[in-house]
């Protein structure tokens, strides 16, 4: 369930931090410290050990430093130990008197338990308190679990306990990724998206404390809302009042130096330390340093500066006077071109200009755009572009650009104008037919994001291409993507193969060509050389100054991947992208990622992590684009939950997919036939699919007719099941792809009902992590050992189908749920094995049952097969 969002939230990802300072402070330890950044959980974690210790019998007494009170002698800790705080506070004066009361009180209270002192700020401690507490520590009267401040040294008279050897230092920092998603969930009571919780997580710095305050701030401004029962953000997130409050606490200290260099960081950080002009900066940035207010950034040649939170920024932000604003923008701006510049110093200066309200000129405003985008700002790059257009910048090449942006940015029917328009210009203008066929190219891919665009787009190219002949090769790789989008394999590598020959010898074209064949190399089946031609390409893109993208290289390798089942090269790729794609804005190579993310689940037979991606891609899709990848993973979904056992919520999501997709996609019949095998139509299902085959066999798609065939044997009937290994021999003639040799294995051992063949296929399918295609292979091997009298087997198959069916998270296909496990013990027969396994003999359990040895030994013999053991030896396992 949900819990309030204002509650106290769970404590996440501590437990190896908790179970380090129990291990501690049980054994030989007298002392753990917990350090860290204000909100980072330091208080949570000390009062979750005094929990612990609490319920193991432990006294815990609690205290915490206070500034106000850190003059007053023993202001933190005589309350605590006296009944008379005011009798121990006279005896301060003298250290003897004074530690023989607070030993004697902390006796008196602890009645002969162990004594754990919780002390949070404790650099904000009295100094006789903190000399009291060392000597009790040192003593042995008390434990002691403490808190330091950020950036505040540990107390002088603690130093000697905080500094021993059997003190726990406990270093708690931002909590990673996965476990800002756990929290989220828990919390908010269903998943989250995963690109929303790596936002959130980047914008809380994985400070849980900011997490909160971000969430409660997004949920009030209605930018954290739930859509088909996944958590989204819908909009920036922001931070509420307390946190703005919480930081400018922190800020409101700070010095007329300190505060002039902290807004300058709020406006343009990061800075290098020499872009500090104003006297007294280098003091003041020290001194910032020392508060933690600042970080520190030397990995380049000049040392650069910039606050240590995101939101340190906004809240400053907020706070200063719009003229200010302006003024501090357009002098740093200034002192920047007063120097040489760089393109990042240009880029650096025309944004600030814009943001002070007074632009660059249009040209220079197109080319920081470029440079913007060059550096994975998005964002930047869209708003300079627009103000580049704005100013008048109206050029082709100039709405080119903002179109490209504004599609990496998830922004379709935008981008689609913006090409459109530079297609005009383009036109009038009488521009160069590069330029003109990278605008039409560029449409192209846009269609190709639209449900039903990608035949649109391809007729456009088409267009294209016979109006512009010089263009041909270009254009044809373009023309390639779309045909392997619409699964004409052959078509589609004709086409590359048609530019490979026209192309130049360069290693930028040759690298293109490999990275266009790669996928339409997949798909028909020649799976060595599309990994080949995939893996070159991603080698030239990781090189520096390369003109490809290097995400998109890997998206390319990552799908070859997958249709070879080599799914943890795959994973491991597409994790890699889709948080680089988040990190930097692109919202087109994420939904890529993410739907990618959902066939690696998938194929490995994990059906809710499958389906938990596929929604992040369908609600992703739905705020940002492209369209297209909602309809797929609308279809991947209606087939998990088919696989699951649930026609009705499969048809629903079927239900939800745009009319006409199924004249360009196999995944439609795909999620008609699984909800037809669901709902007991096995008959039906295979009709479809082998129809789909038909259709993309003679377009030369190899790769996904196998597929399909093999869906077609996992329906449950061997009738079927001979008939698509007939097939799929007929594919294997056509190639060696081992993905395609396993499915035909499978298929053949299917229809035979191979028992030893089908223990092969299982282990092969288990070994490229196909678990669920593995589990299916070992419950029907199990049936196959069964129908031939081999019960020991048949119960070892079914029981290890059955563990790996466990893994695959709620998987019910037919092969599963018609072979439902080893046969049941009987009432009788589970009692004498009982029996048996405790040690009795056959003449002990016919006395104590009233049976014959001969009936038992007969029901023992039973329960061997039935249980595929060897003996009573084996019972107890």
């Amino acid at each position: 369930m949900p819990l309030a969002l204002d509650e106290s939230w769970p404590l996440v990802g501590r437990d190896a931090a908790i179970e380090r300072a129990l291990a501690g402070l049980t054994g030989s330890a007298r002392s753990a410290f917990a350090y860290g950044p204000s909100g980072i959980g330091k208080s949570r974690v000390v009062h979750a050990v005094a929990e612990h210790l609490a319920d193991r019998g432990w006294l815990v007494l609690t205290a915490s430093g206070n500034p106000a009170l850190s003059a007053v002698p023993l202001g933190a800790l005589a309350p605590v130990l006296a009944r008379e705080p005011a009798s121990m506070v006279s005896a301060a004066g003298d250290p003897v008197a004074l530690y023989a009361a607070a030993d004697a009180a902390v006796q008196r209270i602890a009645d002969g338990r162990d004594v754990l002192l919780v002390f949070d700020d404790v650099s904000a401690a009295d100094s006789v308190s903190v000399t009291l507490i060392a000597q009790l520590v040192q003593a042995g009267r008390i434990r002691l679990a403490a808190t330091v401040r950020e950036s505040d040294p540990v107390p002088d008279g603690l130093q000697q306990v905080a500094a021993s050897a059997d003190a726990v230092r406990l270093d708690l920092g931002p909590l990673a990724v996965d476990e800002v998603a756990e929290l989220l969930t828990r919390v908010l009571g269903g998943a989250i998206a995963h690109r929303d919780a790596v936002e959130l997580h980047r914008a809380a710095h994985g400070n849980p404390l900011f997490l909160r305050e971000l969430a409660i701030g997004a949920a009030e401004a209605g930018s954290l809302v739930a859509v088909d029962g996944l958590w989204q953000l819908v909009g920036e997130p922001v931070g509420t009042p307390a946190l703005r409050d919480l930081i400018r606490a922190r800020l409101r200290v700070l010095g007329d130096d300190e505060r002039d260099a902290v807004e300058r960081l709020a406006l343009c950080e990061p800075l290098a330390v020499d872009e500090f002009a104003k006297p007294g900066a280098a003091e003041a940035l020290a001194a910032l340093e020392m508060r933690g207010l600042v970080r520190v950034d030397e990995s380049t040649p000049r040392v650069r500066v910039a606050l240590a939170h995101p939101h340190y920024a906004a809240a400053v932000r907020d706070q200063i006077p719009r003229i200010r604003a302006m003024s501090l923008l357009l002098e740093q701006a200034d002192l920047v071109s007063s120097r040489q510049m760089g393109p990042s110093d240009e880029l650096r200066a025309a944004v600030w200009r814009l943001d002070a309200g007074h632009p660059s000129d249009p040209a220079l405003l197109a080319r920081s755009a470029a440079l913007a985008q060059l550096a994975h700002d998005r964002r930047t790059a869209e708003r300079l572009a627009a103000a580049a257009v704005e100013a008048g910048a109206d050029d082709a090449a100039t709405l080119l650009l903002h179109g490209e942006i504004l599609w990496s940015l998830g922004r379709g029917p935008e981008a689609l104008a913006a090409l459109v328009r530079a297609d005009e210009r383009a036109r009038g203008d009488g521009a160069p037919d590069g330029l003109v066929a990278s605008i039409g190219r560029a449409r192209a891919d846009v269609l190709g994001g639209d449900p039903l665009g990608t035949p649109r787009g391809l007729e456009l190219l088409e267009e294209l291409e016979a109006a512009l002949p010089s263009q041909a090769v270009a254009i044809g790789l373009s023309k390639s993507v779309l045909l392997t989008n619409l699964e004409y394999g052959r078509q589609a590598l004709a086409t590359v193969e048609a530019c490979a020959r026209t192309a130049g010898d360069s290693a930028f074209e040759r690298s293109i060509v490999d990275l266009s064949s790669a996928m339409p190399l997949s798909l028909t089946g020649r799976a060595e050389e599309a990994m080949a031609a995939a893996e070159r390409a991603v080698r030239y893109a990781r090189e520096p100054g390369s003109a490809i993208p290097p995400r998109r290289a890997e998206i390319v390798l990552a799908d070859v991947l997958i249709a070879a089942d080599r799914l943890d090269q795959a994973r491991t790729t597409v994790v890699e992208s889709l948080h680089d794609a988040i990190r930097t804005d692109d919202e087109l190579t994420a939904r890529i990622d993410e739907f990618m993310m959902g066939r690696i689940s998938w194929q490995a037979g994990r059906l809710d992590t499958a389906a938990r991606w596929f929604r992040d891609t369908v609600g992703g899709a739905e705020l940002h684009g492209p369209k297209s990848l909602r309809e797929f993973a609308l279809c991947f979904l209606a087939i998990v939950a088919a696989e699951q056992g649930d026609p009705a919520t499969a048809r629903e999501l079927r239900g939800r997919v745009i009319e006409g997709l199924e004249r360009d996609s196999s995944v439609t019949a795909l999620a008609d036939s699984w909800i037809d095998a669901a709902e007991g139509g096995a008959e039906a299902a295979a009709e479809r699919v082998l129809a789909r085959v038909d259709e993309v066999v003679p377009r030369g798609s190899t790769t996904i007719a196998s597929a399909l065939l093999h869906h077609v044997v996992r329906f449950g009937s061997r009738t079927h099941a001979a008939l698509a290994a007939d097939r799929l021999a007929s594919l294997r003639e056509e190639t060696d792809a081992p993905a395609i040799a396993r499915r035909h294995a499978h298929a053949r051992a299917e229809a035979d009902g191979d028992a030893l063949a089908l223990r092969a296929v299982a282990a092969e399918w288990e070994r490229v992590g196909s678990l669920l295609y593995a589990a299916e292979a070992l419950a029907s091997a199990g049936q196959a050992a069964r129908v031939a009298g081999q019960g020991r087997a048949a119960t070892a198959d079914l029981q290890q189908a059955a563990t790996l069916a466990a893994a695959c998270e709620g998987a019910r296909t037919p092969l599963l749920r018609f072979s439902d496990g080893a046969e049941p013990l009987t009432p009788r027969e589970r009692e004498i094995a009982s029996l048996a396994a405790q040690g009795l003999s056959s003449n002990e359990i016919a006395a104590r049952l009233y049976l014959s040895p001969r009936t038992v030994n007969n029901h023992l013999q039973s329960t061997y097969a039935k249980l595929g053991i060897r003996g009573r030896h084996e019972l107890r396992t």
